[in-house]
């Protein structure tokens, strides 16, 4: 798709806030129900965390030994956000430590006997170490413009040795349940509520964080997949993406805020649903098929990516790839998108292409009628909201 064709049918221009308002949106439709005295105080009781706390002090010479060892402190690419900082910004970094400046503390969990996870500080880490190990220039000082253009080997011995010496601080967290309970992640407490004076991590950068593996790094694929960034109008993949990713895709929205890979997680989640395997709000579905997932199979990997990707081709196919942008504007649904491609799933031996005209002329009256239009794209989110959206795509596909 060249730049022209991008702009025509511009959802890439999705506002930041209208993501976070879909993040937000996931928590809609749990039930309040009224729970007895007793067994509130119960609940208190059996969901305190209690949290050892202790500090470390990592000269940058200890840092970087401890960070090429994935025992000691566990430094995952996966777990980090999108949008790494550019350069400029990593080369203010290591001009603090030059001017001996204090930088904010790291926060690692202690997962196992001296085994950590970086919790909060991998922009940090990972800037010590790219610079440490002469991946990038200095660039943008404001206080040592002598050192612009260099790399760790090109400083004085001086100031290399200097700057080894520096130190940054590590608050050690580790907590645990009264009371062992699988709904309750411990960590996913922690990760959403700690709270350093950075950006907090949305839901989405939350689960990339606390659950790797197979699983998660089939959204990441598949989120790239040129099909799939037709569809959203989210920047082609493209060649060294992962270690030198175009400002065009930092900037994208959806890309940025990994709401791409989440979008690819709703289909997932949600056809379970349907099938009446998970209850709950939808941010709990989300994260329980995370979870879930996991430790899943290769086989069952390359089974449910077949499945995704078959899925989105025969919607294209049938319907082009606009199918999830309403009618009028250029602002896509993602409930429409949710809906079409579930009951597409269960629907496997459908040949919607050969139909797609009947198929296009019941989405439109459906669309045109109000009371229909709320249940197909309407914000509910509950579990019956969710099968009614679905049972009314599988009447647009299947008539």
């Amino acid at each position: 798709m060249n730049d022209q064709e991008l702009n025509d049918t511009d959802i890439d221009g999705v506002p930041e806030e209208e993501v976070e308002e879909w993040f937000d949106s996931e928590d809609e439709g749990i039930e309040v129900t009224v729970t007895p005295e007793d067994a509130l105080s119960e609940k208190y009781t059996s969901t305190q965390l209690r949290v050892v706390r202790s500090t470390l002090d990592f000269t940058l010479h200890t840092l970087k030994s401890a960070l090429s060892d994935p025992n000691y402190i566990n430094f995952s690419p996966s777990y980090q956000r999108r949008g790494r900082w550019d350069r400029k910004k990593r080369s203010l970094l290591i001009e603090s430590f030059l001017l001996n400046v204090p930088i904010p503390p790291l926060f690692l969990f202690e997962n196992d006997y001296n085994q950590y996870e970086v919790m909060d500080g991998r922009q940090r880490l990972d800037t010590i170490a790219a610079f440490l190990e002469n991946d990038f220039p200095l660039t943008g000082l404001e206080f040592w413009p002598e050192l612009q253009g260099k790399r760790f080997r090109d400083l004085p011995g001086t100031i290399q040795r200097g700057l080894l010496r520096r130190t940054i601080s590590a608050v050690v967290l580790l907590a645990e349940t009264a009371k062992g309970d699988e709904d309750f992640d411990i960590r996913m407490v922690l990760f959403r509520r700690l709270n350093t004076g950075g950006i907090n991590l949305n839901p989405q950068e939350l689960r990339n964080a606390l659950y790797p593996g197979g699983f998660n790094n089939l959204l990441r694929e598949l989120s790239r997949y040129e099909l799939f960034t037709m569809l959203w109008r989210i920047p082609p993949k493209s060649k060294n993406e992962e270690e030198d990713p175009p400002a065009s895709l930092l900037k994208n929205t959806l890309y940025k805020a990994m709401m791409d890979c989440e979008l690819v997680l709703r289909f997932f989640a949600i056809r379970e649903t349907v099938l009446g395997d998970l209850k709950g709000s939808l941010r709990h579905i989300l994260d329980k098929t995370m979870k879930n997932k996991q430790a899943v199979s290769t086989e069952e990997i390359d089974r449910l990516k077949e499945l995704f990707l078959n899925t989105l081709q025969r919607l294209i196919n049938a319907l082009g790839k606009d199918f999830i942008l309403l009618p009028g504007t250029k602002r896509p649904s993602r409930p429409l998108y949710d809906a079409l491609m579930v009951a597409t799933s269960m629907n496997q031996e459908v040949r919607l292409d050969k139909v797609a005209s009947e198929i296009t002329a019941r989405l439109g009256d459906t669309l045109a009628n109000p009371e229909k239009y709320d249940v197909l794209v309407g914000r509910g989110n509950t579990v019956d909201a969710i099968k009614d959206r679905v049972a009314l795509a599988k009447y647009i596909l299947l008539g």
